[in-house]
């Protein structure tokens, strides 16, 4: 049989969703707040198992406290994820300029001149970026503002940072898809060119590592309260 600390971490536990380390510092400074507890009742002479439950049942029913834990792991959620766009961009910006720089199709100067739908798809993804990198800087001031102020952001500001993420990352992976193949197809030295193969495989899993945290985000949201009548 559990111990009763144990049991109601394990029933915590299972009650959050969210990413796994901000959830499981919360579980352990759940149990070490459980813990203090048990102690200060075992030194007024109670066993450790009548100290555990009295020190469960003085902390609160889970589905009582779940709501609080879940919108505060939804936030968390949030801001990591606001961060990780705002780092994400640079990352993409870095490696496009090294799977370009000195390549053979650019300094040729029999090089073949990209068509106008290549242009303007590339330029579409320039501003693609730019407007990532700004809804990143802003979604990330304002739920740092918003946790500071005592007036934390909601269950909608979660799934819309979640949501607004995964639209953005989805368009800008299509066009940066959609570029990259076209280059292979009108450079044959892009094929081969180690830089480009290289780029492209960490730019594809920078954008895996930003849909994984766009859907966690929305797993994580606060959920709707049931109305009581």
């Amino acid at each position: 049989m559990r111990a009763p600390i144990d049991e109601y971490v394990q029933t915590l536990d299972r009650a959050l969703t969210g990413p796994g380390r901000l959830k499981g510092d919360m579980l352990r400074e759940a149990r070490h707040g459980l813990a203090d507890a048990a102690e200060a009742y075992q030194e007024e002479g109670l066993p450790r198992a009548e100290a555990e439950r009295l020190a469960v049942a003085e902390f609160g029913e889970v589905r009582a406290l779940a709501p609080a834990y879940q919108a505060e792991l939804g936030l968390g959620a949030a801001r990591r994820l606001a961060l990780k766009m705002v780092l994400v961009p640079v990352l993409v910006t870095t490696l496009a300029d090294f799977m370009w720089r000195g390549s053979p199709w650019t300094t040729s100067s029999t090089a073949q001149r990209p068509p106008a739908g290549y242009l303007f798809i590339s330029h579409a993804q320039d501003y693609l970026g730019y407007l990532w990198a700004g809804l990143a800087v802003s979604a990330y001031l304002w739920l740092r503002w918003t946790a500071r102020s005592g007036r934390p952001a909601g269950r909608l500001t979660v799934r819309a940072v979640g949501l607004v993420t995964l639209t953005i990352v989805c368009l800008t992976w299509l066009t940066g898809t959609v570029i990259y193949l076209w280059s292979l197809s009108l450079w044959d030295a892009a094929l081969t060119w180690p830089p480009m193969l290289i780029g492209g495989l960490l730019v594809g899993a920078g954008y895996v590592w930003l849909l994984h945290s766009a859907v966690t985000c929305l797993v994580a949201a606060p959920r709707r309260l049931p109305v009581r009548s």
